[in-house]
Formats: C-alpha cells, structure tokens, sequence
C-alpha cells in the first residue's frame, strides 16, 4: 500500500517558498503530520576565470547569524534555464556584465534534490567562463581553479550545495572519463 494523502493541516505562501503541514497515512494505516517546503530550484555557478575560480566576499546569512564564503548563487526563475540564470547570478553577486558569461555548462541535468524528506527544491550546479576583457565591480575573492585550491576552498565552505558543486567539479578533474553534463570541465 502506498501513503495515502489526508487533509492538508495548514498553507503558508510566500513568492518564493510555500509551507505545508499534512496528515499522511502510511502503509500500516497510521496518521503522521508532516511539514514539508517547496521552493523553487536553486542555482550555484563555478565562475571561472583566467585558471581562477571567482567568489563573491563573505555575506551575511540570517539562517546561520553570521557571514560566509559560498560560490555566487541564487534561485531559478521561472521559465529560466539554469544556464541561462548564471549570467545574471554572476552579475549580482560578483558585479559582472552578463555578457561576460561564456559558455555556461550544466553540471546535473536532472538537479539534485537539497533535502527530499522535507522539501522538493532541486539544486543544479554550472560552471561558467568569463571573458577575460571583463573584471568584477564588486569585491571578490579567486581561488586557483587547480586541486590544491579546491581543496584548499572546501575546507573553508559551510554551505552544502556550495560544497556539492565543488566536490562535482573536483571529481570531474580526477577523474578523466567524468563527464559533466556534455563538456569536460577540465
């Protein structure tokens, strides 16, 4: 038997994140309440430039109460391709034209669901050249785009999804056969 969907409990809708508590009756015909989230997907862009990986500085992020180092991200905007959402992702977080975006490449086509117990929102990474003729306006940190910056980096990220997508990248450029959507990223 399959769970069974009961009566909604309560709604809560913002633009971007809807709340939902549930009765679910499970396959042995108990009740369970549940809350669960959908929002929408979000985006993490490897912006790389010149051999070097660009991050936005240190922001403030309320759910933690202090600032941290994450890769230039945001949500996907509906009717938006992830690829075509990193060109402006990477306009406002590192003060980039979005034609300086060349080339953004999917990592994960399908996207990976962030926490499939309590929400359906999907995280796609793509990794993103930037021409070199242009250069940030805001202030940004590089990171060598080699192992040992990577590395370096990981140990310094809090955020999971920002980690996935490097640890995606790290994978792909140790492992020769590992293909990231259609194009090496090495």
């Amino acid at each position: 038997m399959d769970w069974q969907r009961e009566a909604p409990i309560v709604t809560i809708e913002s633009p971007w994140v809807r709340m939902i508590a549930e009765r679910w009756r499970d396959e042995a015909g108990q009740q369970l309440d549940y809350w669960r989230v959908e929002r929408v997907p979000s985006v993490i862009v490897a912006a790389l430039q010149a051999g070097q990986l660009l991050l936005p500085r240190p922001q403030f992020r309320p759910g933690l109460g202090r600032a941290t180092l994450d890769l230039p991200g945001g949500r996907l905007p509906p009717g938006q391709t992830p690829p075509a959402a990193a060109a402006a992702i990477v306009a406002r977080e590192l003060g980039l034209a979005p034609q300086a975006v060349r080339a953004p490449r999917l990592l994960n086509p399908q996207g990976w669901p962030i926490n499939s117990s309590f929400s359906n929102q999907l995280l796609y990474g793509v990794v993103a050249t930037i021409d070199p003729a242009h250069q940030p306006t805001l202030p940004y940190e590089p990171v060598s785009f080699d192992r040992a910056g990577l590395q370096g980096l990981l140990q310094r990220l809090d955020c999971l999804q920002c980690r996935a997508v490097l640890l995606e990248l790290l994978l792909a450029m140790e492992l020769p056969n590992v293909h990231t959507a259609e194009h090496d990223v090495t």
